[in-house]
């Protein structure tokens, strides 16, 4: 028998600041879309669409659209949402 798992429908996205520094962290939640991005994995937006990422089953996300921010010099963590 095979198990898939349910992935969470919406995630809380953390980009850090600037490397070196202690900057103000900036946070976004994104629900799951329709389709799949390049790598495979589900595709996610923020509610105004100037969010788009690709999230895989472990949380490691793919920026695929960052509109109005800047794009990060380390990897954005991501937390799911019940």
């Amino acid at each position: 028998m095979i198990t898939v798992a349910t992935l969470p429908s919406r995630w809380m996205l953390t980009f850090p600041g600037p490397a070196g520094s202690h900057g103000k962290q900036d946070s976004v939640v994104v629900e799951r879309q329709a389709g799949y991005g390049p790598h495979g994995h589900p595709l996610y937006s923020d509610a105004d669409l100037s969010v788009r990422v690709e999230i895989e089953d472990g949380g490691l996300v793919h920026i695929l659209d960052l509109a109005g921010r800047p794009m990060p010099d380390t990897p954005v963590h991501a937390q799911p949402l019940t």
